[in-house]
């Protein structure tokens, strides 16, 4: 077990000077590194800016009550991730025409005085203004996201108004009845339950949205494994073997083979963790272990069936792509075609995602 350490020892230096895959086992986790980041800046949201127009005159008592503010309060306290926009409040217009102007915002806003008196008087044109740079079009995408804010906070007003109209004195509580069936919310409940999905909601929860880590680290680790046993091979042909002596000689090319594999899955565990794809350290580092121990063996007996290093070599191609159609990297093909599902059954990777699925 000793000389075994050693050779195993010897062939992870020897595989690292040779190969030279030391900058793929950086890019990988580097590389899934900077897509999370993108990730979370892409879900920041589009920058825009929004006021509300002072009123001349007016007390700082009434403009707390105006609508305009309550407008802008409501879209500047969005919580992060509630859309696609995100509104920042500024202190006034000039402020809005700096913030667009430096490109700091996509488009801005800009709430005109006694806007609940102008909707009241119908006085329906120019009561908000919009300010936006000639090459974007946030502000036609975030139209809607404004109106829908502000008819949400008038909406209780034009409910009290339609019911006075209708029923005169007695729609005092109109505005009662309003509030409480907005709270509870019971005017529409929904119930829905998907069959057999259960218990899966959380696991779907961690997982990234926008880059397959676990599939492609499944699939790295598979081609270096292969790449691995074709070395394996011509180091045979060396005669790298023939001074261990022969009952040592199969755990010892085992120990070679598996040393590009024990690269790959320090690399692949480290692009787990930077992808936020980690949910239980211990199931993790069992799965890839054992995972890498069945690509080692794998590897091992298609050398032993193939006898050449370049029959190896122009096997690794079928297998890549092989493993990145049928297995679930990018999608489940099984899913559209159920038939394929037996041949997925010929690729290791994936034994190895069917674990987490």
């Amino acid at each position: 077990m000793k000389r075994i350490g050693i050779w195993f020892f010897l062939s992870c230096k020897r595989h690292i000077c040779r190969l030279s895959f030391v900058l793929i086992l950086l890019l990988l986790p580097m590389g899934t590194f900077f897509i999370r980041k993108l990730q979370k800046h892409e879900d920041s949201g589009i920058r825009i800016a929004v006021c509300a127009e002072t009123e001349k005159g007016g007390s700082r008592k009434n403009q707390e009550k105006s609508l305009e503010q309550e407008l802008v309060l409501a879209l500047s306290g969005r919580q992060a991730g509630d859309g696609l926009f995100e509104f920042y409040p500024c202190a006034g217009e000039q402020e809005v025409k700096d913030e667009v102007a430096s490109k700091r915002a996509e488009c801005g806003y800009v709430i005109s005085a006694g806007l609940r008196e102008r909707l009241n008087q119908k006085d329906l044109k120019r009561n908000i203004r919009v300010y936006q740079a000639p090459s974007t079009v946030a502000a036609k995408l975030s139209s809607e996201t404004v109106f829908a804010a502000m008819i949400e906070l008038y909406d209780r007003e034009l409910f009290c108004q339609y019911m006075e109209k209708k029923m005169g004195d007695g729609a005092e509580s109109a505005g009662d009845v309003y509030d409480k069936w907005k709270k509870n919310g019971s005017t529409f409940d929904f119930t829905y339950e998907l069959i057999g999905s259960r218990g899966k909601a959380e696991n779907m929860q961690s997982e990234p949205s926008v880059f397959p880590v676990r599939g492609i680290v499944a699939v790295y680790v598979f081609v270096i494994g292969l790449y691995g046993g074709a070395i394996g091979l011509a180091d045979e042909k060396k005669g790298m073997f023939l001074k261990i002596p022969y009952g040592m000689r199969f755990f010892c090319c085992l120990a070679g083979q598996a040393a590009p594999v024990f690269l790959a899955s320090l690399s692949g565990m480290a692009s787990l963790w930077t992808g936020n794809c980690v949910r239980d350290w211990g199931y993790e580092l069992a799965a890839l272990a054992g995972y890498g121990g069945a690509v080692v063996l794998f590897s091992w007996i298609l050398g032993r069936i193939c006898r050449r290093e370049e029959t190896v070599c122009s096997l690794i191609p079928f297998f890549l792509v092989g493993s990145l159609i049928f297995c679930p990297v990018f999608l489940d093909i099984r899913r559209y075609v159920p038939e394929f599902g037996t041949v997925e059954r010929f690729f290791l990777p994936g034994y190895y995602l069917r674990l987490f699925n």
